[in-house]
């Protein structure tokens, strides 16, 4: 696929912010990892925990992930073995509550922690109810677990080199078009870009009650004296097949890198038109982050299997 033209929130701007006004607590990067060392890798699949009770912090350190913070954890996910999993016998289930906008009140939220590298994939199967709200009157909203290095900076900032990026998955309009929305150097919203994710031409909009699964890759650019040289790479694979790149970025002047796997899932929007009309829900299953594009069967339809 030919990569796409990078688009921006452009004339949304304030009124119709794909991210919260208030800024969310920022972390600090990783310790550097060597560049030659053996793939960082990381999976979950929601079936060591008991079904029906939430996943906070504790049981997510418990499967090998771990964050220095969380917002909605333990208030709006649930451990679900009721509804079919993508895989095996239980998922992760996430309120959207009606009425309810940005991590504190929706949905959920945590920067769990990578070794640090200059590329990494992140892929996750992704189930939306088969009645869930968009929003009210506004229509955007956060979706999963997207990519971030340094201070991850989001939420309005200015990304100047030395405080990090984002890159996660969205929501948007009515009919709940996908796309990935990214902050870095050369964004020409302060709220952050956008690319919407197509496939044969035509947008992608989430499907209602059915498992879908995304990949997301990020390469981080290189650094010649201080400069920052504009070889950066994002790009989305959804079912196993390209439908977003985004070259020629420029994230860092310094030295950090990928460094967490950002769980970042919520409505809105700054305003309550953004809140669902009623609770709504989404399950998520079998995510994957590693060094290793080898790793990640779903890029290759599972046909082989590494781990």
């Amino acid at each position: 696929m030919k990569s796409k033209k990078r688009l921006t929130l452009g004339t949304l701007a304030a009124a119709t912010l794909l991210a919260p006004a208030v800024l969310y607590p920022q972390f600090a990067s990783g310790s550097p990892a060597e560049s030659d060392r053996a793939a960082a890798y990381r999976e979950n699949t929601f079936e060591r925990p008991a079904a029906g009770n939430p996943y906070p912090l504790g049981e997510w350190a418990e499967d090998g992930w771990t964050a220095p913070w969380s917002l909605g954890m333990e208030e709006r996910t649930l451990v679900d073995g009721s509804t079919p999993a993508h895989s095996g016998a239980k998922s992760l289930r996430v309120l959207y509550p009606e009425g309810r906008i940005g991590p504190e009140e929706s949905g959920a939220q945590a920067p769990f922690e990578l070794d640090k590298a200059r590329e990494y994939h992140v892929s996750m199967w992704i189930r939306f109810d088969e009645n869930f709200s968009w929003g009210t009157t506004q229509y955007a909203g956060k979706v999963g677990i997207g990519l971030a290095g340094g201070k991850s900076c989001s939420g309005g900032q200015t990304c100047d080199g030395t405080n990090g990026f984002s890159s996660r998955f969205i929501w948007r309009r009515a009919g709940g078009e996908a796309a990935l929305y990214y902050y870095h150097m050369d964004k020409k919203d302060k709220y952050g870009d956008y690319v919407s994710l197509e496939k044969n031409g035509s947008v992608i909009n989430w499907p209602k009650g059915e498992w879908v699964n995304v990949v997301q890759r990020v390469k981080v650019n290189t650094v010649t004296g201080g400069q920052a040289n504009r070889d950066g790479e994002i790009e989305v694979f959804y079912n196993g097949e390209s439908a977003a790149k985004v070259t020629g970025l420029r994230f860092v002047t310094n030295d950090d890198q990928v460094d967490k796997a950002y769980f970042d899932s919520f409505a809105g929007g700054a305003t309550e038109d953004f809140a669902p009309e009623h609770d709504s829900y989404i399950w998520y299953d079998d995510i994957k982050v590693s060094t290793d594009p080898a790793d990640i069967c779903e890029l290759d339809g599972c046909r082989s299997r590494t781990r």
